[in-house]
């Protein structure tokens, strides 16, 4: 196996990782919002321990942190992501306990995967363009269907 093919494997072993952490963070977070009188204390605290460990990270690997010259060229929308992430976890404390964690997950992927597809398809937020076409189509299709049945009881 050529190094990119095992950097490729190791990206999807990271990413399924990453998948399995989403199921998991919903109830984990559940169990913290007991403890809250809203979720939005929880997600609060939530933030709070990964912000905390993000610290440690950053601290342990010596990475500093950017200058403001860095920073001051981006786009609006590149500042955005704690906020992205705060709709997320906040979201997922009102909607996931109701919903389940495999039709959480399953709509969860299915919204990423379609607005996904229209981000490739403009080449927005500096994603390389790829036309959305038929299999691409047929592929989100086949996803809903799955979700779908995996929601039925």
């Amino acid at each position: 196996m050529d190094k990119l093919t095992t950097l490729k494997v190791l990206f999807i072993v990271l990413a399924l990782g990453a998948g399995c952490v989403m199921a998991l963070q919903p109830a984990v977070n559940r169990k913290l919002s007991t403890a809250c009188s809203h979720a939005v204390q929880a997600s609060v605290i939530s933030f709070g321990t990964g912000f905390i460990a993000l610290l440690a990270i950053a601290t342990a690997m010596r990475v500093g942190l950017p200058s403001w010259p860095q920073l001051a060229g981006l786009p609006w929308w590149a500042w955005t992501g704690g906020l992205l992430g705060t709709y997320m976890v906040t979201v997922s404390f009102l909607v996931a306990p109701t919903l389940g964690a495999t039709r959480w997950i399953g709509w969860v992927l299915t919204g990423q995967i379609a607005l996904s597809l229209v981000l490739d398809h403009f080449g927005w937020l500096d994603y390389d363009q790829q036309q959305i076409n038929r299999m691409r189509v047929l592929g989100i299709g086949l996803v809903i269907l799955g979700v779908m049945i995996v929601s039925r009881n």
